[in-house]
């Protein structure tokens, strides 16, 4: 019933080097654990992190967690969502600006990308447990009454944060990871690292230097695409509907859902990865492609194809390299802004559809 993968790899040509120097003294891999379980691995290659970093992050983890779980009841979150219609929470400056820019993506999103549909979450049964023993699919009466309780008009978040309907909901889980990934980057930067990476759940990364990113293959065992890396400092976010779903009566029911129905995505698109800058947005980003619908007989008129023109034609955004894995049971397309030689196709059932 339940599947997690680790959605990206890293490669490099040097491995065998680097494991031997890590061995030596000559670089370091530490773990941790961060919302509710979320693995995070910090490497850095040809340098020892200073304890002084590792105290740091730590202290940035437990930060965000005290501040953006949804699950902790002393957390801000929390207290957002435990308020009522009128009441106010204090927020930090962080954290008002990680929801403005959340706010924003909603916005260039199209509502794809919505971190007010936790009711529907919870109603999915994909929080606070997941997985659940006994999941059941949700009536439309159900549906429709936690679909009226989402929306980010019904919040505000300025000094403090107030909500105007009860039983409003908000997660940031969407999208933290990323966030993350680039703090403990910056963290390892300042401590002296050059070449490493920082990797959040399996699903953000911040790549201080690393030659390839392997993308995990969405339908089978192994990888779909390698990815060269020719900037340092990159950030890389993927997103599928095979990573967290239930399966009922044949169907499965994938964690990732549509604000505009409030049923799990059916798009056709079953992983989208994003590379660029700034893995809050990212996250975002992958996210939303999921929910844009593709049209396997004439690609360029589906949303998918006119949603990534739209990130590629955003000044901020015309360097990302997008990645969209399409896949009905029958025909398998990738949809994508570079040409082979940037990426190697590991998988040849699948054709490659460029954007310009």
């Amino acid at each position: 019933m339940y599947a997690k993968k680790l959605l990206l790899k890293l490669c490099t040509t040097f491995v065998a080097t680097f494991i031997f120097l890590s061995a030596c003294g000559g670089g370091q891999e530490l773990h941790f654990t961060a919302f509710n379980n979320v693995p995070v691995i910090v490497q850095s290659r040809g340098k020892t992190i200073s304890s002084a970093a590792e105290e740091k992050i730590n202290a940035l983890l437990d930060e965000l967690n005290a501040e953006f779980s949804a699950t902790v009841k002393t957390s801000t979150v929390y207290k957002i969502n435990s308020m009522a219609q009128g009441e106010k929470t204090e927020i930090s400056p962080r954290f008002k600006y990680i929801a403005d820019v959340l706010a924003e993506m909603r916005a260039f999103t199209e509502g794809k990308f919505d971190i007010s549909v936790y009711p529907l979450t919870l109603l999915w049964q994909f929080a606070p447990n997941f997985p659940v023993l006994k999941f059941s699919v949700p009536t439309q009466e159900e549906i429709d009454d936690a679909l009226s309780l989402c929306g980010l008009d019904k919040f505000s978040f300025n000094e403090y944060a107030e909500k105007s309907v009860d039983g409003a909901k908000i997660d940031f889980g969407g999208a933290l990871k990323g966030y993350a990934a680039d703090e403990i980057a910056q963290i390892l930067k300042e401590d002296g690292a050059t070449r490493g990476y920082v990797n959040v759940g399996g699903s953000s990364l911040n790549l201080l230097s690393v030659d390839n990113v392997a993308i995990v293959h969405p339908r089978k065992s192994g990888n779909i695409l390698s990815v060269k890396i020719n900037k340092k400092n990159v950030a890389v976010s993927t997103s599928g509907d095979y990573e967290r779903y239930y399966i009922s009566d044949g169907k499965t029911y994938s964690h990732i859902l549509n604000p505009d129905t409030g049923y799990p995505t059916n798009t056709g698109v079953v992983s989208a990865t994003v590379i660029g800058k700034n893995g809050l947005i990212l996250d975002a980003l992958s996210t939303a492609l999921c929910l844009f619908s593709h049209d396997f007989n004439c690609p360029e008129k589906g949303e998918l194809y006119r949603f990534i023109k739209k990130i590629l034609s955003a000044p901020e955004f015309c360097d990302f390299k997008i990645f969209a894995v399409c896949d009905d049971g029958e025909n398998k397309q990738i949809l994508t802004n570079k040409k082979q030689g940037v990426f190697a196709l590991l998988d040849n059932d699948y054709s490659v559809i460029y954007i310009d």
